[in-house]
């Protein structure tokens, strides 16, 4: 391979002649790819070290920048998805000793270890130049040398990290180019089963776009997206494909403007050739056999059913590569003959698994055929090859499944399954499930005293099973979701091939999936309805309490449930919550969506505004608003409804801090909701009434990324500032001083931008002041540190959580070090403090910090090792992940400016600034359960 027909070199080229055409696009950014160039000019001082890299994000522009400059720099790169397990991303870096993370997106807290540098690539990456692109240099790669390492998360969630070779990824662009060549008006969709397939297109000038994850999956939304980017060509798993296409009419998808189809992953039915037909009538279909050790293998066009029952042809493997089909004695198969698929090709085959030699050996094997010695991989397909050397693939072998695109290790998911069901055999396998599609299944055989023990521990009977929700969450704790078998099947022996000896998994039984009985009754929510329709079940099976995810229905699934929602409910359902939320609290929200709400007393007092009023902060907000109001002035409190009735909610926490109830008018409502949800005569009336907002709602969901809670974010203090603005009320927002580091300083009482390692409660109130800032509305932002109340305690404030953790073991990390004030005097502070004109910054936090040095030299307290104390301290699995990815919350030092908020707090209270803080006494209260007795 010369240097000047290497992938590098020729997206160099590219970058040149296509300078002032787009790069890359998606719904917040385009890249020309003279911009493009500019990018990558601008990451290469980072990327001067010969190790792999890894790259955090979800597809998108930004992604695509980083992992071209990756390729074209000759920096190997590994993909970190944000939907695998933190344990996952984790071992991911560990197996490649990753030392730098760009983020292409904010991580969650804990999310990622904190033993990397990480590259804010957002930053770096903000309005690029169209600079001249002929000052890239494309880096002199070997043919060995590994253009990136694609990371599975594993069966049990132990990464299989596979290097993939410059000289494969070469040879197999240069091959296919003869099939689907590139010209600079094909525009290509990428999403995260086609990250790879970025490269190619790209060294010909043409475009490539990124849909959002909602328009992936919503069948309207898809369509829209191809016909507004003229998408020409775009990769689907057979399984993604037939599941859009069964969700769409024709009429949708008339005017899309594909020309072709790539299918990859898995056999391509003739039903789907059959749908495609119908509804993408003028799209090309490809069928694209590939395999991550291998590269590409072989690449046909599907134009009609495909062939013999049971098989599909792939095309003939591409040169560099041979297919030879084995026996179970390792014999070479005639033509036609079905056996196990192999291939070998020592320019094409990778080297295997980092740090997996057995499992190397095992798949890459070595082996004498026709007296020559020769490495093979071997696929776990079953196939034959017929007289024309056309490939033909038959389906996975039993170590190794393939379900809508992910692949399942049967060895180690039969291992991890025996951990929480007894059975004396067992056999994952795929099963077509009427109406709901392909399916994972454990086939199992069990002994009298294992039916016994599981059917006390999870309700299991003889037959079929659909996983039970107490099983689902448990092992969701330990596999990924797609690992997760939908039904349990109990047989009373394992079906065996008479000629083979080994199972016989088409004689497997079919799975007489439960259909749903009537549904239509009172007691029955409709979400839970319509899950149970589409999961084929019985809806008293399904637990609202639990999200459909939590019990067993998929993201393909839940496109289903999405549309059937939209229609039942009549508005916009947000597949994230279609998908994650609990079925009883997505009824609550879909149907306050429908519902306008009703506020509990009249507009008829002037008064305030509190958001956040059932919160730790929120609460103490309005017992400090009540005593500092005139007499006749009440508090508007905006709550969104949850399970518990909101006024119920609202008068309990009223009595708690000893607030009259009268004092307080309920607006049940979520912050997104415009106006409130009021109608246009009550938000009038309400403007009229309200002086000023004090906004102490902080929007956590756990249940939905990041990228949804931005949008919510933005959305809610857009609707915070309309109302200031329509109200000429003043603004007091509670900020916090995550929007610095936990470290360095001092950090001033004026903007601020995202940092490496913000948190995403950081990004989010970043740019929540940004808005603010913009806004022209009177507003005083408040960053506040942690909080506590000496006599009850923040459950959910990790500081609490740590000096917990402490008490119990009697002993402390060196170096301990943080920052917390006193709620109530927080509260004072955003209740009385003074308006004026404009935005202003206060950092209320007094430098005081409790640290070993205030414990008492009575306490029996120990101060050890951080790394000791990490594992000795009583901590749940997720509370030590988030501690040990940033060890800087243990030693947070953070020096900030507080001029304005000193002067604030003083005029306010005439006490002193360090009033705010007492860290000795919180230490003494909080870690020095007893005291050592002194004589």
């Amino acid at each position: 391979m010369t240097q000047t027909t290497t992938v590098p070199r020729k997206l160099a080229q590219a970058l040149q002649d296509h300078a002032d055409l787009t790069a890359l696009v998606d719904c917040d950014l385009t890249l020309s790819y003279g911009q493009l160039a500019d990018c990558i000019d601008r990451l290469a001082i980072h990327l001067q070290s010969n190790g792999t890299v890894a790259i955090f994000g979800k597809p998108s522009v930004n992604f695509g920048a980083v992992a071209t400059a990756c390729v074209v720099l000759g920096r190997p790169f590994v993909h970190l998805d944000p939907a695998m397990p933190t344990d996952v991303l984790t071992n991911i870096v560990a197996e490649l000793a990753i030392d730098v993370v760009f983020l292409c997106q904010a991580p969650k807290v804990g999310q990622l270890p904190a033993t990397c540098q990480s590259i804010d690539a957002l930053t770096i990456l903000k309005t690029p130049a169209n600079r001249p692109p002929q000052s890239i240099v494309a880096a002199d790669v070997a043919p060995d040398d590994i253009i990136y390492v694609v990371a599975t998360s594993g069966t049990t969630g132990k990464p299989k990290c596979i290097p993939v070779t410059h000289q494969s990824a070469h040879l197999s662009y240069e091959w296919r180019d003869e099939f689907t060549p590139y010209e600079p008006q094909h525009t290509v969709g990428i999403y995260i089963f086609a990250i790879w397939e970025m490269f190619r297109p790209l060294r010909d000038g043409a475009k490539l776009c990124f849909p959002r994850f909602n328009e992936l999956l919503n069948p309207d939304d898809l369509a829209a997206f191809l016909t507004r980017h003229t998408v020409t060509e775009m990769l689907f798993t057979p399984s993604a494909l037939e599941k859009i296409l069964q969700t769409t009419t024709a009429e949708v998808t008339q005017n899309v403007p594909l020309q072709r189809v790539i299918l990859n992953g898995e056999v391509v039915s003739d039903d789907l050739v059959a749908a495609v037909r119908e509804k993408l009538p003028n799209v090309t279909l490809w069928n694209l056999y590939s395999i991550c050790e291998t590269h590409d293998i072989s690449m046909t066009k599907v134009s009609g059913p495909q062939g013999r029952a049971g098989a599909a042809s792939v095309g003939v493997a591409m040169p560099h590569i041979k297919a030879v089909v084995l026996d179970d004695n390792d014999q070479i198969c005639a033509a036609g003959q079905p056996g196990l698929l192999h291939f070998e090709g020592p320019r094409m085959l990778g080297p295997g698994y980092v740090n997996r030699p057995e499992e190397t050996a095992l798949r890459f094997r070595e082996l004498t055929l026709n007296g020559q010695f020769t490495r093979l991989y071997d696929t776990g397909d079953q196939g034959y090859i017929a007289a024309d050397g056309s490939i033909h693939v038959m389906g996975r072998v039993a170590h190794m499944l393939k379900l809508r695109g992910h692949s399942i290790q049967t060895r180690d998911l039969t291992e991890s399954l025996h951990s929480f069901v007894a059975f004396s055999q067992g056999v994952p396998w795929i099963q077509e499930i009427d109406g709901q599609g392909k399916a994972l299944v454990l086939y199992y055989c069990a002994n009298p005293a294992q039916s016994d023990e599981n059917r006390a521990k999870w309700g299991l009977e003889a037959g079929d099973n659909r996983l039970p929700a107490a099983l689902s969450q448990a092992l969701r704790a330990e596999l990924p979701f797609y690992c997760i078998p939908s039904f349990l099947v109990q047989l009373d022996t394992m079906p065996v091939n008479a000629v083979s000896g080994k199972c016989d998994y088409k004689a497997l039984p079919k799975i007489n999936a439960i259909v749903a009985e009537d549904t239509a009754t009172t007691n029955v929510l409709p979400t839970v309805a319509k899950a149970a329709e589409i999961m084929c079940c019985p809806a008293a099976t399904l637990d609202p309490s639990l999200s459909f995810h939590d019990q067993g229905g998929d993201s393909l699934m839940a496109v289903n449930l999405l549309l059937a929602l939209e229609a039942a409910y009549g508005c916009r359902v947000d597949f994230d919550f279609a998908l994650n939320v609990p079925l009883g609290r997505l009824h609550d929200i879909l149907s306050s969506s429908a519902t306008r709400p009703q506020a509990h007393g009249s507009f008829e007092r002037s008064g305030i505004l509190l958001t956040g009023a059932t919160g730790f902060l929120g609460s103490r907000v309005m017992a400090a608003a009540a005593r500092s109001l005139p007499d006749g002035d009440v508090i508007y409190c905006l709550i969104r409804p949850k399970r518990r009735d909101a006024i119920d909610r609202l008068h309990a926490i009223a009595a708690e801090q000893g607030v009259d109830p009268a004092r307080l008018v309920l607006i049940p409502a979520a912050l997104e909701d415009v106006h409130f949800g009021l109608d246009d005569a009550d938000y009038a009336t309400l403007t009229s009434r309200v002086r000023s907002v004090i906004h102490c709602a902080a929007m956590v969901n756990l249940a939905v990324d990041r990228d949804h809670m931005e949008v919510w974010s933005q959305a809610g203090i857009a609707n915070i500032l309309q109302f200031c603005r329509d109200a000429s009320a003043d603004l007091r927002f509670s900020s916090t001083s995550a929007v610095f580091a936990d470290t360095g300083g001092p950090y001033d009482e004026a903007a601020t931008a995202i940092y490496p390692q913000c948190s995403g409660y950081g990004a989010a109130k970043i740019e929540a002041e940004h808005q603010i800032a913009k806004s022209g509305v009177a507003a005083s932002i408040v960053r506040l540190p942690s909080l506590y109340d000496l006599d009850a305690p923040n459950s959910k404030d990790i500081y609490e959580v740590i000096m917990a953790a402490c008490a119990q073991i009697q002993a402390v990390p060196e170096g301990f070090a943080f920052r917390m004030i006193d709620v109530h005097a927080a509260a004072r502070f955003l209740a009385d403090l003074i308006p004026t004109d404009g935005a202003r910054y206060f950092n209320l936090t007094p430098n005081q910090y409790a640290t070993t040095a205030l414990l008492p030299e009575v306490a029996e307290i120990a101060v050890i090792p951080v790394e000791n104390w990490l594992r000795a301290a009583p901590l749940s699995d997720a509370e030590r992940a988030l501690i040990a990815s940033d060890l800087t919350a243990l030693k947070a030092t953070a020096t900030l400016t507080h001029d304005a908020a000193q002067k604030m707090w003083e005029g306010i209270t005439e006490q002193s600034f360090a009033s705010l803080s007492s860290p000795a006494e919180l230490l003494a209260r909080r870690v020095i359960p007893r005291v050592k007795s002194v004589n």
